[in-house]
């Protein structure tokens, strides 16, 4: 999530390809990487401008949405509110309105920006993960001898496991939560952010793959724990029948001994 507070952030610079008063903030995400958030300050349309201030929004968005889609692939979300504009990319963001709203738009497009990546960095690690349960899978169901030098690999897998549903279980109240009431400008910004970047059904897809993860590497540990149970059995019952041996052994000696005597 977004640990680093607004006052750690880099100082705000000059926007590349943007208005002159255009400025970008740079804010970490973590293993994420940074976020680039543009911010543009312009006035609410006058009653007898309206056709301008339009045309300039319009031309606002399309530069930014340019600016944003240059450093990511995927396609940007546009979130038009009640005179302002968000652009929204993985990367980089941009708000646009009145300078008395700017606040609060950027305080949500912050907290989303968190929540985003968070989930991004738990999607990547659960997949990461996945690729492996078709290999390791059969291991909750049979587990020998040939098997136990694996063991500290499935360890760490399930303990990998274990961390991703603590970070989904952190995660899922912030992404989960209800619009705040009365509606908020920052809170139906939040919402029509989740809404179109599908936040809440990727966090619903990562539990269930973080459930499935963690029932397989539980298996497999069980598994893992049974053989080196019975393995341990076995060498105790080894050294039980060697000691029996040797006292056999010697009560035949010392019978033999005593019929020669």
């Amino acid at each position: 999530m977004l640990t680093t507070p607004h006052d750690l952030a880099d100082p705000p610079m000059l926007a590349e390809g943007l208005p002159a008063d255009a400025v970008i903030e740079r804010l970490p995400l973590g293993a994420a990487g940074m976020l680039e958030l543009a911010i543009l300050a312009r006035d609410a349309a006058d009653a007898d401008d309206v056709a301008a201030h339009d045309a300039e929004m319009a031309d606002l968005v399309a530069r930014t949405t340019a600016w944003a889609t240059g450093r990511d692939a995927h396609p940007p979300t546009v979130v038009p509110l009640y005179g302002l504009h968000v652009v929204w990319t993985q990367r980089r963001a941009a708000i646009i309105g009145p300078a008395d709203r700017l606040p609060q738009m950027r305080a949500a497009v912050v907290e989303f920006a968190g929540h985003d990546a968070e989930l991004r960095d738990i999607e990547s690690r659960v997949a990461e993960t996945l690729a492996h349960v078709d290999a390791d899978a059969p291991l909750a169901f049979q587990f020998d001898e040939r098997s136990l030098p694996r063991r500290g690999e499935l360890a760490a897998r399930f303990g990998q496991s274990v961390s991703l549903r603590r970070r989904l279980a952190l995660l899922a109240p912030a992404v989960q939560r209800p619009a705040p009431q009365p509606p908020t400008l920052s809170g139906q910004l939040g919402e029509r952010l989740r809404d179109r970047t599908r936040i809440v059904e990727r966090l619903e897809s990562a539990v269930d793959q973080a459930d499935l993860l963690e029932r397989v590497y539980t298996g497999c540990g069980d598994r893992a724990s049974e053989c080196a149970t019975s393995r341990r059995h076995a060498t105790l019952e080894w050294v039980l029948i060697v000691l029996l041996a040797a006292e056999v052994i010697l009560l035949t000696v010392d019978l033999l001994a005593a019929r020669a005597t």
